[in-house]
């Protein structure tokens, strides 16, 4: 089935696109806008996701998924029917000199969706320029035009190789519906997609099945080391688009149609209720930020872990109800951490996922091509406590970012974990 067929595909309003003919290399970058809203998840109730896929040397495709349920309504329209309004703004950054970022191109888009359609999501196409051999930063802003309510989002567009991440598309088996990033699929049955299909007759499956590693505390002087483990399995699978395939195992995949090549596909499979936190051994894992070695093993032995992680929070809050409201906030952040930062390894075992766990959404972010800046401001202080979180380019996940650690993170992050096992959420003063 081809991709014209699974999507619906946006007719471009010529008046508004520069994408395509744009002539932009005067244009200057502009100045960084706070976009903490990015990671605090109750400052929207807009939810879209997006992926890019590279249809060939030239062209490259922004996919975007919306729930219709999550905009607002209006009657006030020539039709005299409910409909909503979706505006989309794209900035197209090149970033292939990592001394200089230019605006290549950029563009606008509105859509809009009566309520009585019975879909409940809806993806939209997007078809931009983008050079073979360059890498992109895509910023994306999204509104729902009639709540004047605003969401935004930046990802990277990898045209440096042919056989990356950006080159494929994974769908369900039965509905054909594309699977977005993280590429979390747990035990369903998917079809691997590819630009090239008529390339290959055969594909290799590395296999991650061991435990991920936790992220060194932000207050050690040892940068986090790159993934470069070797698989615990290697299988070659017949290739074909029409082909349906399933992760049996828990772990991480990577697909390779030659093993020599640095780039491919990764898919992961950490279970079916991923990003969520449903039973007592998934809520076990996250305890490792906020307990000893020997109490996190006893925690993690116990007969029964449920009463295990109960009485941890309870001996942290003293109080039932107040146990409870620890437990909802820290497994949210954890949920949210999974759903935002998940990488080749699940979200709260990233350093982006620690600090949000522990600390909560920023108050301040500031993103560019290489870097996102958090900051926490303190109160009845004129300083702010800064994290630096570097993109690192990695062969297993576009989304992977990690801490420029310091010293001086040692004893906040100590007042932050006394402050949770004395029964308080922690906010920095």
């Amino acid at each position: 089935m081809s991709r014209r067929h699974i999507h619906e595909k946006i007719t471009v309003i010529m008046t508004l696109l520069i994408l395509f003919y744009g002539c932009a290399t005067h244009l200057k970058v502009p100045k960084q806008d706070n976009v903490a809203k990015m990671y605090n998840p109750s400052s929207s109730k807009l939810h879209p996701a997006f992926m890019v896929y590279n249809e060939d040397a030239h062209t490259s495709v922004l996919d975007v998924k919306i729930y219709p349920k999550e905009l607002l309504y209006s009657m006030a329209n020539s039709e005299g029917v409910y409909k909503a309004g979706v505006k989309l703004n794209l900035s197209l950054y090149d970033i292939s000199d990592p001394d200089k970022t230019e605006l290549a191109d950029s563009g606008s888009y509105s859509f809009s969706f009566e309520r009585n359609s019975s879909e409940q999501r809806i993806i939209k196409e997007i078809p931009f320029k983008a050079e073979q051999g360059k890498i992109y930063q895509l910023k994306i802003q999204i509104a729902d035009v009639i709540r004047n309510e605003e969401q935004l989002k930046y990802i990277y567009v990898d045209k440096r190789s042919a056989y990356s991440q950006q080159n494929f598309i994974i769908t369900d088996d039965k509905t054909q519906f594309p699977y977005f990033p993280p590429y979390v699929v747990g035990g369903a049955k998917f079809r691997i997609n590819y630009n090239h299909p008529q390339a290959y007759d055969s594909i290799y499956a590395l296999f991650y099945g061991s435990e991920m590693p936790l992220p060194k505390p932000s207050f050690t002087l040892t940068r986090e080391a790159a993934f470069l483990r070797e698989p615990d399995s290697i299988w070659i699978l017949p290739f074909n688009q029409r082909l349906a395939y399933q992760l049996s195992y828990r772990g991480l995949y990577f697909f390779q149609f030659d093993t020599s090549q640095e780039t491919g596909l990764t898919l992961l499979n950490f279970g079916e209720d991923f990003p969520r936190i449903k039973t007592p051994a998934e809520m076990v894992p996250p305890l490792a930020y906020l307990t000893s070695s020997v109490e996190y093993n006893d925690i993690e032995n116990a007969t029964n872990q449920k009463l295990a992680v109960d009485n941890f929070w309870l001996g942290c809050a003293d109080d039932m109800d107040r146990a409870r409201e620890l437990i909802r906030i820290y497994y949210n952040r954890v949920f949210f951490a999974n759903y935002y930062f998940t990488s080749f390894k699940p979200g709260w075992k990233t350093d982006r996922g620690m600090i949000f766990i522990i600390y909560g959404p920023p108050q301040a972010i500031y993103v560019s091509a290489k870097q996102e800046k958090w900051l926490y401001y303190r109160k009845n202080y004129s300083s702010t406590v800064t994290f630096v979180f570097d993109n690192v380019l990695s062969p297993y996940a576009e989304n992977n970012y990690i801490l420029q650690r310091s010293e001086s993170y040692d004893a906040h992050w100590r007042q932050a974990v006394e402050s949770w096992r004395s029964g308080k959420v922690f906010l920095l003063d």
